[in-house]
């Protein structure tokens, strides 16, 4: 049970990364342990710069995670795309100090180059399809994540002219176990 638990928060982390991706803000030092992930993200847009999905991996290729994960933009100073903050919560439930947590994880995500968009073509939106490449870096965590976050994700995805995201991740993440 608590193997279980482990392997949804690590997913949960892995799908914070992948909603964006590139160079990160800070890299984060592991202060645990260092384990693959890997999963599917499915999320849809619900507003300008907010998507909100699910997420499905494994954690040390045996844990399972289901995870609630949102997507969030955010600008750099200049005022231009700086990547998501994407935050997950998992399904999972351990304890600590007599009280339930479930897994969570805040990740900072930026694309890795640039994404390759093309216009839906409807008129008077400016709606784009097309493929992107991110890269994401948990930032905080907490039940089976590491709370000084850790870890690298790459995320492959695809998104739709009505707003469908789907994302593939992979990498590593930092476990407090």
């Amino acid at each position: 049970m608590n193997s279980l638990v482990r392997g949804a928060a690590a997913v949960a982390v892995a799908a914070l990364a992948l909603v964006s991706g590139a160079a990160s803000a800070d890299v984060r030092v592991c202060e645990g342990r260092l384990a693959p992930i890997s999963g599917k993200i499915t999320t849809n847009a619900i507003g300008p710069g907010e998507t909100l999905g699910v997420l499905a991996g494994t954690v040390d290729e045996q844990l399972k995670l289901k995870c609630g994960i949102q997507g969030k933009a955010f600008f750099n100073p200049d005022g231009t795309f700086g990547g998501f903050t994407h935050t997950l919560v998992c399904g999972d439930a351990i304890s600590v100090f007599g009280q339930t947590v479930h897994s969570q994880v805040v990740a900072i995500s930026r694309y890795d180059g640039m994404p390759d968009f093309t216009s839906c073509g409807i008129p008077g939106m400016d709606l784009q399809y097309g493929s992107f490449r991110e890269i994401t870096e948990p930032q905080s965590g907490r039940g089976i994540f590491s709370p000084t976050g850790g870890g690298r994700l790459e995320v492959e995805g695809t998104v739709n002219c009505v707003g469908a995201v789907d994302m593939k991740i992979s990498g590593q993440v930092c476990l407090a176990y």
